[in-house]
């Protein structure tokens, strides 16, 4: 009875950090994506695919291949767009909003108990099978989310952002790839 209690009680103490833990400890790795954009008020739905690299200590790359081509470049500074033959770029230091925005990208895909510092979370389930529910404490974020629900087992496997206007965004992630061919050469490239 003591070692089922002891179990159940270790189950419950997941925390964000052992989450994020093996993402963190992996290295630079990719992974496949789907996204479905439901607009509230233009009643419209957009959907697009492709793969995110996270690079170690660089930041992530969001190589979009459905229904456009598009990269996007995100670090802890800027977020470069590359669609079309153009190149746009926001620095946060010229935008608090995009600061916020980019640091919470940056956060979610290798997620860990700083993410406290800007909502105030749920956490249910344990390794096998987690939820993790972010409210936004941050005034910036505020105006943009009102929800970010995360599921999981061994890593990430989908994320919902529900926006202040009623939009929603839903992501899949599957095809983890912590190999060395996850990231090039030329994905290196953007960081540059």
């Amino acid at each position: 009875m003591l070692l089922t209690l002891c179990t159940a009680q270790c189950t419950l103490a997941l925390t964000l950090n052992e989450i994020g833990a093996k993402l963190k400890t992996a290295g630079s790795h990719s992974v496949m994506f789907t996204q479905e954009k439901i607009l509230k008020d233009a009643d419209l739905t957009l959907s697009s695919s492709g793969r995110i690299l996270s690079i170690k200590e660089k930041g992530i790359l969001i190589k979009q291949t459905s229904p456009y081509e598009m990269q996007l470049c995100i670090t802890k500074d800027a977020i470069t767009e590359y669609s079309a033959g153009e190149t746009h770029t926001i620095r946060a230091n010229d935008n608090p909003a995009v600061h916020s925005l980019l640091n919470l990208l940056l956060k979610l895909m290798t997620l860990d108990d700083t993410v406290a510092d800007d909502f105030d979370y749920k956490l249910t389930g344990d390794k096998s099978r987690y939820t993790v529910t972010l409210s936004p404490k941050d005034a910036n974020l505020k105006n943009f989310f009102e929800e970010i629900t995360i599921d999981g087992s061994e890593y990430i496997d989908s994320l919902i952002i529900r926006g202040t206007h009623g939009d929603v965004t839903s992501m899949k992630f599957s095809d983890y790839d912590f190999s060395d061919k996850a990231v090039n050469s030329e994905d290196l490239k953007y960081f540059e």
